[in-house]
Formats: structure tokens, C-alpha cells, sequence
């Protein structure tokens, strides 16, 4: 296989590196927020973003098995993300309806004491 033009193959290995870690510490990231999705609720979230460099090229074929694994690593965080979105959306539900209930009972009092 060749290298993009000029490029020495080790920079170019080099960036492929690069870009599957930063792809791999964004994994790590978005597992933490999982994880932790119950105590991270009152503290701030920064917005995880991959932005992948430009002219990286063909990938290099030493690089194939680690980044087929984090494609899978990622469509299965993808998965759970799916699965506690719909959670959220079903606790948020629930808790509007028992707002909306008690919003519409009227306290009663009833003295039974005769």
C-alpha cells in the first residue's frame, strides 16, 4: 500500500494513531457520562466532539483490527446511549403525569367527629 503524496509512512501512521486516540478518549468520555449518568446530573457536562483531521488518507492496514474494534465500541455505546435516552424519557413522563395529578386534586378535609 502506498502513502498519501509525500508523506512519510510513520507521519502517516503517526496521524492515524493520533486520530484513533482521540477517537478512543472520547469513548472513555461518553462511558464515564454512562457510568455516572445519576451523579453527573447536577454537575456540568461539557459536549463531547470528534472532529477528524483532514488529509489523514487511506487508512493503513496495520491500523484495521484496532479501528474495527472501536467502531464496534462505538455503535454499542450508541446502543446504551439509545437505551438510557428512552429511560430519561420515560422517568420525564411519569413525572409529569404525578405533577399533572397532583395539580388537579383538590385537597379534601372530612371531620368525621360527630
Amino acid at each position: 500500500m502506498t502513502t498519501p503524496q509525500g508523506e512519510a509512512g510513520g507521519e502517516w501512521d503517526e496521524a492515524w494513531v493520533a486520530a484513533l486516540d482521540a477517537m478512543e478518549l472520547e469513548a472513555d468520555e461518553v462511558e464515564q457520562m454512562l457510568r455516572h449518568r445519576d451523579v453527573l446530573e447536577a454537575a456540568p457536562v461539557t459536549a463531547v466532539t470528534f472532529s477528524p483531521p483532514e488529509g489523514l488518507g487511506p487508512l493503513p492496514i496495520a491500523l484495521a483490527d484496532r479501528a474495527r474494534r472501536l467502531v464496534q465500541r462505538q455503535l454499542d455505546l450508541s446502543r446504551e446511549l439509545t437505551i438510557a435516552i428512552a429511560g430519561n424519557r420515560q422517568q420525564a413522563r411519569l413525572v409529569n403525569r404525578l405533577h399533572r395529578e397532583a395539580a388537579e386534586t383538590v385537597p379534601v378535609y372530612v371531620d368525621n367527629r360527630t
